[in-house]
């Protein structure tokens, strides 16, 4: 396996917050072209099993419900890491999802 990510989401047991195994798909919460290296680099990742991610309709591709829940987790998490308030997430990302 790869070197350790830099997460800063919480534990959690819908995900994992390290690459568990060679299997896993890392998924950036805020993803598309603006978003996704922000992501990455701000920490706002986490790993999923295939089936989760985007191979079942019950992955966050295909799951709305499931997608807005990891960017409430996301955007809690980036305020309290960073020190910073709902504005500046709104500034950095665009948009606000608490």
């Amino acid at each position: 396996m790869s070197k350790e990510e830099f997460c800063i989401m919480p534990n959690n047991p819908k995900y994992s917050t390290k690459r568990t195994s060679v299997y896993c798909h890392r998924h950036e919460i805020f993803f598309g072209v603006r978003n996704r290296q922000k992501s990455i680099d701000d920490g706002l990742i986490v790993f999923l099993t295939p089936k989760m991610h985007n191979m079942s309709n019950k992955g966050v591709h295909f799951n709305k419900v499931f997608d807005l829940y990891l960017k409430r987790i996301a955007e809690v998490a980036w305020i309290e890491y960073y020190d910073k308030t709902k504005e500046d997430f709104i500034k950095k990302y665009g948009k606000n999802y608490i």
